[in-house]
């Protein structure tokens, strides 16, 4: 009974089927053709069906764009020139301009005069609107200024931000000098100022890293800079005059 079964099988389900082949080979490779070729269209459509239901599951959970015809859009490309790392390329291009809504979905940019070389429709996933600030506004205050409030004055406390200084620290009054001080590991030289302390008549080296007085070394940094342009103007002036 099986084997009667089986036989009605192939019978019925010949893909391929090499056990009853032709005498005539020209013939039976027509045949073995016509069922690949068959094999592959049934393939293919099922394919077609698979993508055509993926995309549309996918536009269902999609909320309306708002993107207009002559809108500016930014574009998601995830090709990398060769050479470059992914995470630290630019990904988004342009600004492209809308030709045409191509349904809800989808739009037609304007890819002529461009660099690009893509195809113009793409799906709004990979899309993001330019983002356009309104003008700064123009009206005019009509409080007199003597009735404001200034906001920032009122919240600032009576006594200054400044904390108060621990035990063994003190408080630098002013940056004298500069020398180069102790080379590290790496080839970076450290630099040593000349520190005169507050309420201290002696002076003292101080190293860089130690220093914790912003404001004083950057008016430090600013002085010497002026110092040294003078210097070199002067000593410009002093060579013209030389006979």
């Amino acid at each position: 009974m099986g084997g009667t079964r089986d036989r009605l099988w192939r019978l019925r389900y010949q893909w391929g089927n090499t056990g009853t082949r032709d005498r005539d080979p020209k013939r039976w490779r027509y045949k073995i053709q016509r069922q690949y070729q068959r094999a592959r269209s049934a393939v293919n459509d099922r394919l077609q069906a698979a993508i055509q239901e993926r995309a549309d599951r996918h536009n269902e959970d999609l909320e309306p764009h708002e993107i207009e015809v002559g809108a500016q859009v930014w574009l998601y490309l995830d090709r990398v020139k060769e050479g470059y790392a992914k995470k630290l390329a630019h990904m988004w291009h342009g600004p492209f301009r809308v030709a045409d809504v191509c349904g809800d979905h989808a739009v037609k940019l304007e890819i002529a005069g461009t660099p690009y070389r893509l195809f113009p429709i793409v799906h709004i996933s990979k899309l993001k609107q330019v983002k356009t600030f309104p003008e700064r506004p123009k009206d005019q205050l009509t409080i007199e200024e003597s009735d404001r409030l200034d906001f920032d004055e009122a919240l600032l406390p009576e006594d200054s931000w400044d904390g108060d200084l621990e035990e063994g620290e003190y408080e630098v009054e002013a940056i004298l000098d500069v020398r180069s001080g102790r080379k590290t590991r790496y080839g970076r030289v450290h630099r040593q100022f000349l520190v005169k302390w507050k309420g201290y008549p002696d002076l003292s080296w101080v190293d860089e890293a130690d220093l914790s007085c912003g404001a004083i070394l950057q008016e430090f940094e600013r002085n010497r800079v002026s110092r040294n342009r003078f210097d070199v103007m002067q000593s410009h002036e002093g060579k013209s005059d030389e006979p």
